[in-house]
């Protein structure tokens, strides 16, 4: 009987295992369930990748992808539709709950840390390129360029992004932006059926001569354009859709600043926000259950859509690896080391917290649209006071963009570099400061960073053109630059809590004392006994209103 001790303890030992990682996988089931919608979103995108491309009737192409990628649209549609409600609820709550002393105080840092994390993550890009120089093993004639951009000035993009603080209709706000855009003039064509002396004709004009038969004499047709395909005073105002989330973002800030002035008066509207935002909530929870196939459906559409996945990674492989040496640095050491010097915390252990948010931002690809996962993660798992958490991180899912900011400086570099063109230090200081403006006007969309780099580019006087090298792997790219965005919101909530601490349980405080309850002597504060009370020890002759 004594030697069959052993071998019944084999068994128990591994049931005990089992049982251990079927505890952790209960207890993070949703976040496992991502990951393997991610994996198998790879497989199934480069599986299909062959026979997708082998389609030679492009609608019937286009309408396959769009097939594959339809879970996963309407998982952002979702997504989508909760980010309004969420800002608005959130920021509110978050403002009307503190003291305006506190709150311009959290205002500060928060601005603070966001720019000084985006200026970090843009000098951190360009020194890397500036060292690994990978535009000079690129072969810019590999492969067919596509010009997707159009006349842009910086003055204008400044001017967007300031106009969008302050939209002219609120609700008009919740699914239009405006933007500075140039309209065309066409060709104009005028023929003149006269008889002219061709000794007389300027050889520069852009003319066809059509010979009538008589000598030194003909009749002309003369096609007039325009000096460019644009004139200053065509650009014009123009409205976009999409939703203008800066302006909500300012809208809800007043807004929620007022309404907590307002003392009792504004209660019951400040209740209806926090019922909304708990609801809100409760959705997010419903439709992440969904995110799985609403993952694996939008990367195995955008593998499926690649025209030849090896050729895209030879042509841009070394700039590939730049960016995501720089992502990865960011994301794991500047930011890890700005966080424990500030809170003397451990901040991988605050990043464990955050592991269902940088999956999702991963899959969905943008910043806004991970925001109630983020918010949630850094509530629950890092105990973040919600007042805090539901200023930054909406603020921040708007305006700080550090993976943004990086790529960009990185591709202004390389673009250069790919063309031989030497940059002065005062261009790399200016694509630094460009780069870290156009940046936080990015809008927390999918590649975003695309639209913006535009800016970079003119701003140093490189080829706008050549951003259509990196439109294949774009979208590759963006999911990791979104990930380092959101852990840079997240983490700053966790500083902007550790500093605002005491200033928090001030207005905590106040608030107790403000909100002192009535006792049940007809409307006397609790302090303030009346002396019958005193004197009158029989319970049997009080009287109770």
């Amino acid at each position: 009987m004594a030697a069959l001790k052993p071998k019944r303890a084999i068994p128990s030992r591994c049931c005990s295992s089992w049982l251990k990682i079927w505890r952790v996988i209960r207890q993070d089931t949703l976040l496992f369930l991502i990951i393997i919608g991610v994996l198998v979103g790879f497989i199934v995108g480069a599986a299909t990748n062959p026979s997708v491309n082998d389609i030679v009737d492009p609608e019937k192409k286009a309408t396959t992808i769009m097939l594959i990628g339809f879970p996963g649209e309407l998982f952002m549609n979702m997504l989508k539709m909760l980010i309004l409600p969420l800002i608005v609820a959130s920021l509110i709550c978050a403002l009307a709950t503190l003291d305006s002393k506190a709150t311009g105080k959290i205002g500060r840092r928060t601005v603070l840390y966001y720019l000084s994390t985006t200026l970090l993550a843009v000098i951190l890009g360009i020194v890397l390129v500036v060292s690994i120089r990978p535009g000079e093993s690129g072969n810019k004639q590999a492969k067919e360029q596509k010009e997707i951009t159009g006349p842009h000035r910086n003055l204008d993009s400044f001017l967007d992004l300031i106009r969008s603080c302050f939209p002219k209709n609120i609700v008009e706000a919740t699914f239009r932006q405006q933007n500075t855009k140039y309209k065309s003039i066409p060709a104009k064509i005028e023929s003149y059926n006269k008889t002219v002396d061709v000794r007389a004709l300027d050889p520069r004009d852009n003319i066809t001569v059509y010979n009538n038969g008589t000598h030194n004499y003909t009749t002309i047709t003369k096609v007039i354009y325009p000096a460019s395909d644009t004139i200053p005073n065509g650009q014009r105002i123009a409205n976009e859709g999409g939703m203008n989330v800066l302006g909500l973002v300012m809208f809800s800030i007043v807004f929620g600043i007022v309404l907590g002035r307002m003392g009792e008066k504004g209660l019951p509207l400040k209740a209806f926000f926090e019922t909304l935002n708990e609801v809100v909530m409760k959705m997010v929870t419903l439709v992440m259950w969904y995110s799985p196939i609403g993952i694996c459906s939008m990367i195995a559409a955008k593998l499926a859509a690649m025209a030849d996945i090896l050729d895209e990674l030879k042509l841009l492989g070394m700039f590939m690896v730049t960016v995501i040496v720089g992502l990865i640095i960011h994301a794991l050491i500047v930011l890890p080391i700005i966080f424990f010097a500030i809170t003397r915390k451990n901040p991988y252990r605050f990043m464990k917290g955050l592991r269902e948010a940088m999956v999702t931002a991963f899959g969905t690809d943008s910043s806004s649209a991970t925001l109630p996962i983020t918010i949630r993660c850094v509530e629950e798992k890092n105990a973040v006071d919600r007042r805090i958490s539901r200023f930054v991180l909406p603020l921040g899912a708007t305006v700080n963009m550090d993976g943004t900011a990086l790529y960009e400086g990185v591709s202004a570099i390389w673009i250069a570099q790919l063309n031989r063109i030497p940059l002065a230090p005062g261009q790399i200081v200016t694509t630094v400061m460009t780069a870290t403006a156009a940046a936080i006007g990015a809008a927390g969309i999918p590649s975003a960073g695309l639209v913006t780099m535009i800016i970079v580019l003119q701003a140093v006087n490189l080829p706008t053109e050549d951003i259509g090298l990196i439109l294949a792997i774009d979208w590759f790219l963006d999911r990791f630059r979104t990930c380092v965005n959101v852990m840079g919101d997240a983490l700053g909530s966790g500083i902007v809590d550790h500093l605002s601490h005491d200033d928090i349980l001030f207005s905590d405080q106040l608030d107790a004392n403000e909100d002192t309850p009535l006792k049940h002597n007809g409307g006397a504060l609790d302090g303030d006994v009346d002396e019958e009370d005193e004197e009158d020890d029989d319970p049997m002759k009080m009287t109770s209103v």
